[in-house]
């Protein structure tokens, strides 16, 4: 009887981190975000979020990698800390996620999308940190929520500062 418990245990055990290893389609590795900006042209949401990319996105020393003001586009490369918690945070406690920004922008309107979402682990000891795209359900299902707050942050003070333009 209790040979059985055991395998009941480990196929619990192996089924449950199964769960975690599900790819995800490409589709659902993009966030996208509009936000109806009442009363803001296109040029003051893109002057704004210039500034706030630069601001916020400190991993590299120019954030910004496509500025198209007459299509009203900007993209930023940003990194976040891996959001974990318990238990995940022994092995991915100190790794990064490096995404693009997309903003698109038209007179009261901005639509925020989140793309090219990688994971990127410190260099240990002689073997150098790996950078590699996001591809599991538990990681994007941890992500999301911190991309969706930053973008949550990033409106709020695109409001705050409307009339400081």
């Amino acid at each position: 009887m209790l040979k059985h418990l055991f395998l009941i245990m480990i196929f619990v055990f192996l089924s449950a981190c199964s769960g975690s290893m599900t790819r995800i389609p490409e589709s659902d590795k993009i966030i996208s975000v509009r936000t109806e900006l009442a009363g803001q042209t296109q040029r003051q949401i893109l002057a704004a979020t210039r500034l706030w990319m630069e601001e916020n996105f400190t991993a590299q020393a120019d954030p910004i990698t496509l500025e198209d003001w007459g299509e009203g586009r900007i993209v930023g490369h940003g990194q976040i800390d891996y959001p974990c918690s318990w238990i995940v945070c022994l092995s991915k406690g100190d790794w990064k996620v490096d995404f693009s920004m997309w903003v698109e922008a038209q007179d009261g309107l901005l639509i925020t999308t989140f793309r090219n979402i990688q994971l990127s682990s410190p260099p240990s000891g002689a073997a150098s940190g790996m950078n590699a795209p996001l591809w599991s359900q538990h990681d994007m299902d941890a992500i999301r929520p911190k991309l969706l707050e930053m973008n949550v942050d990033f409106v709020n003070e695109l409001m705050a500062n409307k009339g400081k333009q």
